[in-house]
């Protein structure tokens, strides 16, 4: 009701905004309160603030916990407010400006996407540039996040306030982060603590939240266009975005197209196995045959604010790729031959349209509230055949994701708190055929229950943010969660399944708390205790696959959800605004922890799938599993020009039982120098990984080990150059030098080589 009310609205005059920022770090404050006798407004996330309710004579009284206080009339206010910090606070920085936040909002790593981030290739390229987040790859169109040994359907992946998670979101490795184009991102947090409350399903430990930029009004309209060459795969990128308003109404239209040849890897072998990813039949020298692909991007976005001050925002998001083909499969070889003749992913298309009503009233149970109503239309599709097969398999998935939220926040002399509820609605459709030559159809098996998957959430939550006095904060909040999955088989004898039917109602209750405590000036110390909670999705319940034609996996109706026990401590030293240094030790346990594990179906261990007869494996809920870890970074500015940031992660995990875990990254850092002098910036970086043995892999071959050597993953080390040169106030233009010693390498748990030596050339202009 409220979005019908809020268009059948009469628009008269164009709302008025301020921007409230700190006078030193010159970022934006969120929560800043705006009194007059008689109304009140509140910051947004951006230090976004609407005063049109206020009178030009009102005196309104400017606060914040953390800042002193300021009171002015309104008539006197610009476009822009600093407010200076009661206390000296400063940042965390890591690698690139990647800027940790300790506030009593949350507890959250953030970071702003800078020009030179947002033309990168790939949202992975981006994480795995400027953050403690590692990137698997099984081909070259995709990459999939992994932080602190959480993956796939452990990571929750979210963008503009909606979940790209959705209900077939597998436990190996998922590539969906590749339909986020760099281009379209404003900002990207990794959310651990009371962040996991607000996101629920997925967030075990953390979540990743991608922001694409808000329309603004502006009396002329900004166009951003940038091109891309990358040697190592040909690959040729073009973006374009345009900023535009007319009136109260803002809008924002970008497209990006990009088009790759096949990836060429490196050749200087440092860790001494000479045929390693170098298999000849899908390998001319060093380039890898059939990792060509291409995508296109499309986003559009509307925003209306109303006389009072509300605003209606619309999101339209589109992506499609081309066919991509499966690299770690075609590398597969029996007696001297491919196994496969093919196996591609079809297009993956993802639609993504959205309606949001945001409203600042000021009343007694809210200053803000925001309603969400969204859709997704997910569509994927997986072929193969064998040389000894005739027929392709073809098999088609579609996912079909309703979405509606409110959430509200209310400001209180001592306390803030938000809260929020909402339901979640997904429809799976799996199908399937092989086709011969002739393009006769013939019967093939479902990936997914053929009869169909539902699946419905109910959410609702809290955070409440307490200030015990100027050196201590408190954060802390609680989410319940109800789901019920429904799945049907119309096909029951090929598998002679005990059971036609599928039906999971679970429910999570999750809490948190988060304390920080400001020693001194240029110490600050933080704990956090947060639980998390994934609930099992039909590619866990009802899934029949087979990846390596060992193991075949059946479907286990009878999973309950993974429950998750978090521990964070860290101590951030600040010297001055510029020099920091941060270490952070996080443990997880994860409990009901959803494991692949052998199995049988009708008392009998093995089966005949795709012609194979292979081990019976399921998803089982096994008693424990525990990851935990450190991270150490700093940055060190030796002068106005020239500074130095460095991060190092440590990872372990491992079973109740002992035995490895799957996702855990080797030790992995990465060091960079910047000198920046006039409208010129230059950059040396390495990047490194240590060896991940054989004996530290997984037992049900999630990490790919077949992908590795016959001693694990070698460690590596990568050398990158880049200059930056600003022309004008509208032209800049990049060069780089990725990988300058041309080293062959692969990231942990990787089916395809990553680049060799790479020269880039970008240019950049706005008018």
């Amino acid at each position: 009701m409220l979005i019908i009310f809020a268009f059948i609205s009469v628009y008269e005059t164009t709302a008025q905004e301020v921007f409230v920022i700190d006078s030193i770090l010159k970022n934006p404050i969120e929560n800043v309160t705006f009194k007059s006798d008689k109304n009140g407004a509140t910051s947004d996330n951006e230090g976004r603030v609407n005063i049109s309710k206020f009178n030009n004579n009102d005196l309104i009284h400017i606060s914040h916990v953390s800042y002193k206080h300021k009171q002015i009339i309104k008539d006197s206010i610009k476009n822009t407010i600093l407010l200076s910090p009661k206390i000296r606070y400063l940042p965390t920085v890591n690698l690139q400006s990647y800027t940790k936040l300790f506030n009593i909002r949350d507890n959250f790593i953030y970071k702003n996407i800078s020009q030179q981030e947002s033309i990168q290739k790939s949202i992975g390229s981006v994480l795995q540039n400027t953050s403690s987040v590692n990137i698997q790859k099984s081909q070259a169109g995709g990459g999939s996040p992994n932080f602190r040994g959480l993956e796939a359907s452990r990571l929750l992946l979210v963008i503009d306030g909606v979940s790209l998670n959705n209900t077939i979101y597998r436990s190996g490795h998922v590539q969906s982060s590749s339909s986020i184009n760099p281009f379209f991102i404003e900002s990207i947090s990794v959310t651990t603590g009371p962040s996991s409350i607000s996101f629920g399903d997925g967030a075990l430990g953390s979540a990743l939240v991608f922001n694409t930029p808000k329309p603004v009004f502006r009396k002329k309209s900004s166009n951003y266009f940038h091109q891309r060459f990358e040697s190592s795969s040909n690959g040729v990128f073009l973006n374009f975005k345009r900023f535009y308003s007319k009136k109260n109404t803002a809008f924002l239209t970008g497209f990006s197209v990009k088009s790759t040849g096949n990836l060429k890897m490196g050749r200087a072998r440092w860790h001494g196995y000479s045929g390693w990813g170098n298999e000849k039949l899908v390998s001319l020298k060093n380039e890898q045959l059939y990792t060509s692909y291409s995508q296109i991007d499309f986003i559009h976005k509307t925003l209306i604010k109303t006389k009072t001050g509300a605003e209606i925002l619309t999101n339209t998001q589109y992506s499609r790729s081309s066919d991509i083909n499966r690299f770690d499969k075609l590398n597969d070889i029996v007696n001297e031959e491919q196994k496969y003749l093919c196996w591609y992913y079809g297009p993956q298309k993802r639609f993504m349209q959205t309606i949001e009503f945001n409203s600042g009233q000021n009343t007694f149970f809210y200053d803000e509230y925001n309603v969400l109503l969204s859709f997704q239309n997910i569509n994927e599709s997986r072929h193969n055949q064998k040389k000894t097969q005739d027929l392709l398999s073809n098999r088609f998935e579609n996912v079909k994701v309703y979405d509606l939220s409110f959430n509200a926040n209310k400001s209180f002399d001592l306390f803030k708190t938000k809260y929020g509820l909402g339901t979640r609605s997904q429809k799976v459709s799996s199908r399937a055929h092989k086709t011969a030559e002739s393009g006769e159809f013939f019967y093939n098996t479902t990936r997914y229950p053929d009869g169909g998957t539902s699946v419905s959430d109910i959410f609702l939550y809290y955070k409440i943010q307490l200030n015990l006095s100027k050196k201590m904060k408190i954060s802390s909040g609680a989410r319940f969660n109800y789901n019920n999955l429904f799945a049907s088989y119309v096909d029951t004898q090929t598998y002679n399944f005990p059971f036609s039917t599928i039906q999971n109602k679970t429910h999570s209750l999750v809490n948190s708390v988060l304390i920080n405590y400001h020693f001194a000036d240029f110490i600050d110390f933080k704990t956090s205790f947060y639980t998390g909670f994934r609930n099992p999705n039909v590619d866990d319940l009802g899934k029949v696959f087979s990846k390596n034609d060992d193991y075949v996996v059946v479907p286990n109706p009878s999973l309950t959800p993974e429950k998750s026990n978090n521990i964070e401590i860290g101590i951030d030293v600040s010297s001055n605004s510029k020099n920091t240094f941060s270490i952070e030790y996080f443990n997880t346990v994860i409990n009901n922890a959803i494991s692949r594990e052998n199995g049988s179906l009708n008392g009998q261990d093995s089966m005949i799938y795709d012609g194979e007869m292979m081990r019976i494996q399921m998803n089982k809920n096994i008693e424990k599993a525990y990851i935990y870890g450190f991270n150490i970074s700093c940055k060190y500015n030796a002068c106005s020009n020239l500074s130095l940031a460095s991060s190092l992660t440590y990872l372990k995990g491992s079973t109740i039982n002992g035995a490895p875990l799957s996702h855990i990254n080797p030790i992995n850092g990465h060091i960079n120098v910047k000198y920046t002098y006039s409208e010129q910036n230059i950059s040396f970086e390495t990047k490194f990984a240590g060896q991940k043995r054989k004996e530290e892999y997984d037992l049900a071959g999630v990490d790919n080990l077949e992908e590795a050597t016959d001693e694990g993953t070698p460690s590596w080390v990568i050398f990158n150059f880049s200059y930056n040169y600003k022309v004008d106030e509208t032209i800049s233009v990049g060069l780089g030098i990725e990988n300058i010693f041309d080293i062959h390498y692969k990231t942990f748990g990787s089916g395809i080589s990553s680049s060799g030596r790479n020269f880039t050339l970008s240019l950049y202009t706005n008018f």
